[in-house]
């Protein structure tokens, strides 16, 4: 999964890559089932919004299968269907062993397919969604007035975003919604609610009291003002106003980084990426300590292959007395583009390396983990694009190279679809595995001969303390990431 990053908010990738979209994985544990005899997956639903909650989640619309290998059998493995014991709780009668389950979750628009294969019997799992808690649909055609008096008149070159926590929402004041000259007053502005982004990408839902909606004031990337609106219902035609107050640069980054040395680590990928860009960013988030970090960002910015390892910047964070704590990326890129032979629309394919922590005066910032160098499909390097591989019939073995103090490993398979403007290629999730190896496993049947796919091999170090427990649940930071796009290929009938 990769990361989102705009002015005004800071979308960090989800910690485990395979939950992309609006949930990943977070949280903490919760009691499953401690019969010898069965083996059993605990859901817990953690809503993330200007608060987090947590509720056991509802599988009754969702499945799960427990995969025993069998080599007789078709697939090299027997499914054995899981039943529900609990509203949030599968088990399935197996005595021995450690098989991985297959399962699904609610994810918008559809349920996602995941693997997990993890040497303990029990398998806990908090689902970290953004959201408020029961969410509801906006009203129809809803619209908001927003306006803001401003601490200090305005700066050519300052930006202003709506935001609202919660309902996860987002939109920038643009041309003559900016105030004019030496002004100090923003708006007030009134648009389409629909016009707002959706983070998460669900449907727009309706603001509550539960939400924070704030009008946020940058200048060069670093936030110098906020106003936080009084919480309200939304009831289709409301108004958001009040008066900015100033946001003191009174923290200071303070971080070592060796950039000159990152772009040794891409040499060896196969295929071969493009040049490399470096980039840190400081954001306030509402989930840290379930180790969720989409938030509001405090201050961004890019640095140069050449730059001295220092690297120093200064913030304020007025969200701290919410419990919203500062988060630090520091995240390293490369991308290619190839256009398929049997089409005419390019696709755009990424490595990335990345760490992200709670950010201390004279840290040393490294990026500890392995970055995947060449990805494997039963035996078969992805270096190049447009291979043809033969349809598996039995579970597809998926390898990864990476050199690194890695927790925990992770392929995603994606198709490769047209997007909506029908000028590219984008990505389409099919199913994860998640795994202590480096060897994962995918089942058979969801490689669709004629369609063109990509593998995404992640390798992740820290963050999951108890996973050889089966405990994905348990989460802190620093959580540092690699991960590589593999060549296109597709499926032989």
């Amino acid at each position: 999964m990769g990361r989102l990053a705009r002015r005004g908010l800071l979308y960090f990738a989800a910690a485990l890559v395979g939950l992309a979209g609006c949930a990943q994985l977070a949280g903490i544990d919760q009691t499953s089932s401690t019969d010898p005899d069965l083996v059993s997956l605990t859901v817990e639903r953690i809503s993330i919004g200007a608060t987090v909650s947590r509720a056991p989640q509802d599988l009754s619309a969702s499945s799960a299968s427990f995969l025993v290998e069998d080599e007789a059998a078709v697939e090299g493995f027997t499914r054995v269907p899981a039943d529900l014991a609990d509203v949030n709780v599968w088990t399935a009668p197996i005595a021995t062993g450690t098989p991985p389950v297959q399962f699904d979750l609610p994810d918008f628009p559809t349920p996602r397919q995941h693997v997990w294969e993890l040497p303990s019997r029990t398998f806990s799992l908090g689902y970290s969604v953004y959201e408020h808690p029961n969410p509801t649909p906006a009203p129809d055609m809803a619209s908001l007035t927003v306006g803001a008096t401003l601490p200090t008149p305005y700066v050519a070159g300052e930006a202003f975003t709506f935001f609202s926590a919660g309902t996860w929402n987002a939109r920038g004041f643009t041309g003559t919604e900016l105030p004019v000259g030496n002004a100090t007053v923003l708006g007030p502005t009134t648009f389409p609610f629909s016009s707002t982004s959706k983070i998460t990408g669900r449907p727009h839902e309706k603001i509550t009291t539960a939400d924070a909606v704030f009008v946020l004031r940058y200048l060069a990337n670093r936030l110098s003002g906020v106003m936080q609106a009084d919480p309200f219902d939304q009831t289709g035609t409301d108004t958001v106003m009040g008066a900015l107050t100033e946001v003191p640069a009174d923290r200071t980054l303070d971080v070592t980084i060796a950039p000159d040395a990152v772009a040794a680590r891409y040499v060896p990928l196969r295929p071969t990426m493009g040049p490399v860009n470096r980039s840190w960013n400081l954001a306030a988030a509402p989930g840290v300590d379930v180790s969720a970090t989409l938030g509001i960002q405090l201050h961004a910015g890019s640095v140069a292959a050449t730059a001295p390892g220092a690297l120093t910047a200064t913030y304020g964070n007025p969200f701290e007395a919410r419990g919203w704590r500062t988060v630090l990326l520091w995240a390293t890129s490369a991308t290619r583009t190839t256009t398929p032979p049997t089409g005419t629309l390019p696709v755009t394919l990424r490595a990335e390396l990345f760490t992200y922590t709670e950010p201390t005066a004279g840290m040393m910032l490294t990026l500890p983990v392995g970055l995947p160098e060449l990805i494997t499909f039963d035996g078969m390097p992805l270096s190049t694009d447009h291979l043809m591989i033969p349809r598996p019939t039995r579970s597809a073995k998926i390898s990864m190279s990476a050199a690194g103090t890695d927790t925990m490993y992770q392929v995603q398979l994606f198709e490769l679809v047209p997007n909506m403007a029908n000028t590219a290629l984008e990505y389409q999730f099919v199913i994860d595995a998640t795994s202590t190896t480096k060897d994962l496993m995918l089942p058979p049947e969801v490689f669709v001969p004629g369609k063109l796919y990509t593998i995404r091999a992640s390798a992740m170090a820290g963050g999951y303390a108890n996973i050889a427990d089966g405990d994905l649940s348990t989460r802190t930071l620093p959580l540092s990431v690699g991960f590589l796009d593999s060549g296109v290929f597709s499926v032989l009938p």
